[in-house]
């Protein structure tokens, strides 16, 4: 029985170092994100913040959550953001965004 509590206790503080381990990953990041969506939807649609926040959507989208929030954790640190780039041969109107960079 004292084995059975020992497992279920393991397999719980298991499931918690991972949660800690895994937002303390991705914790500012994320903050970041729902940052930029928080003004975006404050200044409202065709401002820079509401064309940002796009942007790193897209960014989510094409590079998933883990690379997105340590890309813009790196942002902050330096001062930059994201910037999607696109294929130069291209035609502007079409283009679709092949990357993400800091600028």
């Amino acid at each position: 029985m004292a084995k059975e509590k020992f497992g279920a206790f393991f397999a719980v503080e298991t499931k918690v170092l991972k949660f800690k381990a895994k937002h303390k990953i991705m914790g500012k990041g994320k903050d970041l994100f729902g940052h930029y969506n928080d003004l975006a939807k404050e200044k409202g649609p065709g401002s820079e913040e509401s064309k940002y926040a796009g942007i790193l959507f897209q960014s989510l989208l094409m590079l998933g959550e883990r690379r997105t929030f340590e890309l813009l954790e790196e942002a902050d640190e330096k001062g930059k953001k994201l910037k999607l780039e696109y294929n130069t041969s291209a035609n502007a109107r079409t283009a679709c965004p092949c990357g993400v960079t800091l600028t």
